[in-house]
């Protein structure tokens, strides 16, 4: 048996995360809201800038409250590194080969800090200041 109330709707709304979502859709922001939200591959340089992007609206997204409550939001993407105010992020599967500073540091580290490119690359760059000790 199913349960429902008069004021349960489902409303789809379509937004540019890196470009428009802040603007046009935040204050559509209520308690119960979904955002799913596709990521850029960031650690590819080319793709960091609109990483970064779709990182800060879907984060101003996830900071706006009603009744107490923020939405939900889901990252959907390559890079395996989440963000502190999303509900979940899925993980998809890489077929780009690692690059030789991903592939050393996986020898000397657990886990990245971060996994933007300049992360990736500052990590690289303190390993090799440390062997040249």
């Amino acid at each position: 048996m199913a349960c429902t109330y008069s004021a349960t709707g489902l409303t789809v709304f379509s937004a540019n995360p890196a470009d428009h979502l802040v603007h046009r859709m935040t204050h559509r922001v209520v308690r119960g809201t979904l955002l799913a939200v596709g990521r850029p591959d960031g650690r590819l340089t080319a793709l960091s800038t609109a990483e970064q992007s779709v990182c800060m609206a879907v984060s101003q997204a996830s900071s706006i409250q009603s009744l107490g409550a923020t939405c939900e939001s889901v990252t959907i993407g390559h890079n395996p590194h989440s963000l502190p105010l999303t509900a979940r992020a899925v993980f998809l599967e890489d077929a780009r080969p690692r690059y030789l500073c991903e592939h050393l540091l996986s020898h000397h580290q657990t886990k990245l800090q971060g996994g933007s490119a300049v992360s990736i690359l500052g990590a690289f760059q303190n390993l090799a200041a440390e062997d040249a000790q």
